[in-house]
Order: structure tokens, then C-alpha cells, then sequence
């Protein structure tokens, strides 16, 4: 039997969602839990990747298991057993064909930014105070350009194994909140680093540091941005998958 479980978590203390085998993982974490319940080694799939330091929210995972369980009792137990940077929310039954990655139609990220020094929303938030509030608009500007764009080989991390760098962008535009502001974005996939180099991208067309036509030039011919960057993991949160 295969069931769907989505849970929550903060990435602060892992490696990221993937087992690996230099640091604690996501994963892991979540494996040494339906471990102990089933009284059995148990592997889980998850819907993504996530760098070290990522949050999730509603991060979805599947699992195969012979045992019989009640559901809320699982999410009761489950969480029992988790630490404090993880919960799981919901379990339920899924044909045995679904699959946590390869089923999923789209995947969402925030990466937020405040721009006034604020120690309570830190961990989740970058802070980064050369932006103005008027830059939202050709930081948007940047946002729908590359909502047309279809190969994203300028904002794939370097050294990474894609076999296609060809991605579908559903939505990214920039919200301004006071002093936060936020990326929403959704695409059928994202390269490994491609969320957080938009938004260095995005942030250095906003400072002054990249000009507008250079950016747009060299991404439509798949060439690495001047001054590229990935801005910090811990402004990123997954939001979501879609099946």
C-alpha cells in the first residue's frame, strides 16, 4: 500500500531535504520516525530536492508499507517521534502508481527579503537593505520576462547535472509588503540553485549592479549573468506541489 503524507519543516539544521552522507537530513529524520512506528526500516520519496538550510511548508512525501494503521493516530505518533523542526500534517491512501516527484504537475517557492533589521524574522527572511520601495516594479519587470523564458541555463547552478534545462515558469512576480518584500514563483521544475539566482538576478538589475537588456540578451542565449549570485538559502521557503 503507498500513502501521501505532507508535513512541514525548518531547514536551519539540515543538509537539506535529501539524504546525504555528510550531515542530518529532512529525510532522514522523517525515515528514522516511520521507522520506529512500523518497526521497520522505512523509506520515503519525496516530491523535490531542497538545498541546506531550506524551509518546506506542505512538502509532500509518499511511503509503501504492508501494516495497517490509523491515520490519525500515525500523524499523532509520528510527531511524537520527529523533532521540533518537523511536523507531518496529513496522511492518505494513494494508488500505487502516484509517485511524490515524478506525479507532480508543479512546485512552488516565497523567497522573502526585509529590508529593515528584524531578529524575529530572520531565520526565515534575508536581510538586505539597498533595495527601495519603488524597485518592485522593474524587479517585476524582470519577473515577467522570464515568465516567457523557456531554456533557464543562466540560472542553474554551476556543475550541475540537468539533463534538460528547459523549465515551464507558471507564475513569478514580486510582492512588496511595508518593508518585506517576497518571489512568488511556480514552475513545472527548477533547476538545482535556479530560485535563488533569479532572485540574486532580480536583485542586482534592482541595485543598479546588471542592466535590464544584458540580462535579458544573455539569458535567452544561455549564458552566465556578470556578477551572478545565489542569495542566502534561508529566505526560501517550498510552498507547495500540485498533482
Amino acid at each position: 500500500m503507498r500513502f501521501l503524507v505532507y508535513c512541514s519543516f525548518v531547514g536551519t539544521n539540515y543538509i537539506g531535504w535529501q539524504n546525504q552522507p555528510n550531515g542530518t537530513s529532512v529525510q532522514a529524520s522523517l525515515e528514522a520516525a516511520l521507522s520506529i512506528f512500523f518497526n521497520i526500516n522505512t523509506s520515503i520519496v519525496g516530491c523535490g530536492r531542497t538545498d541546506s538550510g531550506v524551509h518546506g511548508r506542505n512538502y509532500a512525501f509518499h511511503f509503501d508499507t504492508k501494516d495497517l494503521f490509523d491515520p490519525e493516530f500515525f500523524v499523532f505518533k509520528v510527531n511524537k517521534l520527529l523533532p521540533r523542526d518537523i511536523v507531518i500534517h496529513t496522511v492518505v491512501s494513494v494508488d500505487e502508481t502516484f509517485h511524490a516527484r515524478f506525479s507532480a504537475t508543479s512546485r512552488r517557492y516565497i523567497y522573502r527579503i526585509h529590508t529593515n533589521k528584524d531578529p524575529f524574522i530572520s531565520q526565515f527572511s534575508w536581510h538586505f537593505d539597498r533595495i527601495k520601495p519603488d524597485s518592485i516594479g522593474i524587479m517585476n519587470e524582470t519577473a515577467q520576462f522570464l515568465i516567457g523564458l523557456s531554456d533557464f541555463a543562466s540560472f542553474a547552478k554551476t556543475g550541475s547535472d540537468n539533463k534538460t534545462t528547459l523549465c515551464n515558469l507558471i507564475q513569478c512576480e514580486w510582492h512588496s509588503f511595508d518593508t518585506r518584500i517576497e518571489l512568488h514563483i511556480e514552475a513545472n521544475r527548477f533547476l538545482r540553485g535556479m530560485v535563488r539566482l533569479i532572485v540574486g538576478g532580480c536583485v542586482n538589475i534592482a541595485v543598479g549592479k546588471l542592466e535590464m537588456e544584458l540580462m535579458k540578451k544573455l539569458s535567452l542565449e544561455g549564458q552566465m549573468l556578470p556578477y551572478a549570485f545565489s542569495v542566502p538559502a534561508h529566505g526560501l521557503t517550498f510552498e507547495g506541489v500540485r498533482y
